[in-house]
């Protein structure tokens, strides 16, 4: 071998290496937003990489299928390792990860066809193996610029049109998702074991001679990865939908929870307005004790009316009588669990915000505060509600075991199954309240305390 062949073997073994670590770079950007743990997001796109350089290194590695595969289950492996949650999805993501590599290496092999072998079989350049070299670099450095940028995009239009990263794929979900992936596999094993019997019976590559062959390949990767991007549209749209149903019926519940407290209320009233009849008689008998000098029996029967007036109190004064409602029913419930509760909560007289809005804030704040504090060993809730110039802040704190996970796409509490029912799902409501009155959600959280704010813009 002279010492040219030794430059074109170096300069074609080097581009092999970047495009693998290339490919690292561009698993590490595609598996990350799935990935709960981010201190060690990179590492299944830099396990990949090293996995397939040391297969690259052996004589049988000229692309083969298995190689490839290894590449893929190393990737895999890691993320597994990384996030243990959610298997089914990191399966899924892995071929999908397999498909898009081949898709995309499809497009620069196009490419490489068009530009690439008629610059470098030019007549200027038979003779001048030196700048030929030179040349070859320049163009691998190109279309591997341009692989990288095909693969980023690809990889981003899959991330933006899987919108439920951190939800649980079932086993259903995972199954029905996988078939068309895995009828696109087939069709790549076919056209991988077409191209290497023709070369290895032929002797040439099956390019050479039936040019059409590239741009038959290239429709099927063309064709599937609209299909591939079809299916996870539809899938997330099933999400989107099911999680629409499942936040709707947490707000049905609470409307049936809301009429009954409106019942409550109204019971209170006709307490009121019973007391009230009662008051006219116990002050007209104090008068006439008074009158007739009895002025013992006068106090005792004072101390009497005071003591059961004592009894029917209402627990919080909250400044209207369905939030009154509400904070008392969600006290007695935390006395049950032993959680402290520190309340100082003011309904926005006067204001533009509607009664039934703040009780559906109210009732999911606390309950989702309730559901955090009761898992601690010292749990603790502080409720507060303030105003800040023109604007109606609700503020509460719980005790918490362990951060919560957020999501990105909406940047809420991901959602979990508990014994009382869906939890999670009543923040979205929440949100959508503080939307109506131009205001939103802020969530700060640190390893033992949770604390969301919720602004209402005031007309």
């Amino acid at each position: 071998m002279n010492d040219m062949e030794i430059y074109w073997e170096a300069a074609s073994r080097i581009a092999g290496v970047a495009g693998l670590i290339l490919t690292g770079c561009v698993l590490n950007r595609f598996g990350t937003p799935f990935l709960q743990n981010k201190k060690y997001a990179r590492v299944p796109g830099m396990v990949y990489a090293a996995v397939m350089l040391v297969l690259y290194v052996f004589p049988w590695y000229n692309g083969l299928l298995i190689v490839n595969v290894f590449g893929m289950a190393a990737f895999f492996a890691a993320m597994c390792a990384v996030d243990k949650r959610n298997i089914r999805q990191k399966a899924f993501l892995a071929v999908t990860g397999y498909l898009l590599k081949w898709i995309t290496g499809g497009f620069s092999h196009v490419l490489w066809g068009i530009l690439g072998e008629s610059v470098l079989l030019s007549d200027g350049l038979a003779d001048k193996p030196v700048f030929s070299l030179v040349v070859y670099c320049v163009m691998e450095t190109v279309f591997l610029a341009a692989a990288f940028g095909i693969q980023i995009l690809a990889c981003d239009m899959i991330g933006r049109a899987y919108v439920c990263k951190k939800e649980n794929m079932t086993r259903r979900e995972f199954l029905l998702m996988l078939s068309p992936f895995m009828l696109i596999l087939l069709g790549y094993f076919i056209f991988a074991y077409w191209e290497n019997m023709y070369r290895r019976d032929m002797g040439m590559y099956i390019e050479d001679t039936h040019p059409e062959h590239m741009w038959i390949q290239f429709c099927y990767q063309v064709l599937s990865f609209v299909a591939m991007l079809t299916v996870i549209v539809i899938y997330q749209n099933i999400k989107g939908i099911r999680r629409q149903e499942q936040e709707n019926a947490v707000l049905a519940q609470q409307m049936a929870t809301m009429e009954r407290h409106i019942g409550e209320v109204e019971a209170l009233y006709r307490d009121i307005r019973g007391l009230r009849h009662d008051m006219g008689n116990h002050v007209m008998i104090l008068e006439n004790l008074l009158e007739k000098g009895e002025r013992e029996e006068a106090a005792a029967y004072l101390s009497e009316w005071k003591k059961q007036g004592d009894g029917g109190a209402s627990e919080r004064k909250s400044g209207n009588p369905v939030t009154d409602v509400i904070l008392t029913e969600k006290k007695k419930e935390m006395e049950e669990k032993r959680i402290h509760f520190t309340c100082d909560f003011h309904y926005p007289q006067g204001t533009n915000i509607n009664a039934f809005d703040i009780s559906i804030i109210l009732h999911n704040v606390l309950d989702n505060a309730i559901y955090g504090a009761a898992q601690c060993p010292n749990p603790y809730i502080r409720l507060r509600a303030y105003r800040r110039k023109n604007a109606y802040m609700i503020e509460i704190s719980n005790s918490l075991l362990q951060e919560i996970p957020i999501e990105e796409e909406s940047g809420l509490p991901e959602t979990t199954k508990g014994t009382g029912g869906e939890h999670g799902y009543g923040l979205a409501n929440v949100k959508r309240v503080a939307a109506r009155y131009f205001g939103g959600i802020d969530i700060v959280q640190s390893k033992t305390e949770f604390k969301l704010t919720v602004m209402l813009m005031l007309a």
